[in-house]
């Protein structure tokens, strides 16, 4: 017995298939939600950093060797950003600067700490960009209550956070939060 394929030629016009309403904004949604990724993403000036540009190796010790472009944390994806003036990603793990506490910029009590907390948060980010910085354990304690890594940012036997204390945008950490208004 032979095996017989048999080809049919396809109907000239297949049968319409109705869209409706719910297809109609399904459609309109999911074109909505690309175009708004993209502009987020590419059109915001936020500048993203992926894991192919990160330049991070261990040197010894638990001190680690940073140089890598950092910019303003935006969006879900947090690899090498800065989130405020004591706090960014490395390498995708959550750092506080132990050695600082700077004003808040989520949830400040006047716009005096919210306007200094953006400036401390622009001048960590420069601080960061402005060439390799190690990243040292704080003495005695490695997480927050947060769960955020405690660590110093040192260049060149400087902390960045003694920058930022001399330059007016932070406080030297006391072990609690001041109030900044």
């Amino acid at each position: 017995m032979k095996n017989v394929v048999e080809f049919k030629r396809p109907s000239q016009r297949k049968p319409s298939r109705r869209v409706g309403f719910r297809g109609i904004v399904g459609g309109a949604m999911a074109a909505s939600f690309g175009a708004g990724a993209f502009a987020y993403y590419f059109l915001s000036g936020n500048p993203i950093v992926t894991a192919t540009t990160a330049r991070v190796q261990v040197v010894a010790d638990g001190v680690i060797r940073s140089a890598t472009a950092f910019g303003r944390c935006s969006g879900g994806i947090r690899i090498h950003c800065v989130i405020d003036g004591d706090t960014l990603y490395v390498s995708g793990e959550k750092i506080r600067v132990a050695d600082i506490d700077t004003p808040e910029i989520s949830e400040p009590k006047c716009a005096a700490e919210k306007a200094l907390g953006e400036r401390a948060t622009s001048r960590l980010i420069q601080l960061v960009n402005a060439g390799p910085f190690d990243i040292q354990s704080w003495k005695g304690r490695d997480e927050d209550q947060y769960g955020r890594k405690l660590r110093v940012l040192v260049r060149d036997g400087r902390t960045l956070g003694d920058i930022l204390v001399s330059e007016g945008l932070a406080r030297t950490w006391s072990g609690r939060r001041e109030p900044w208004c």
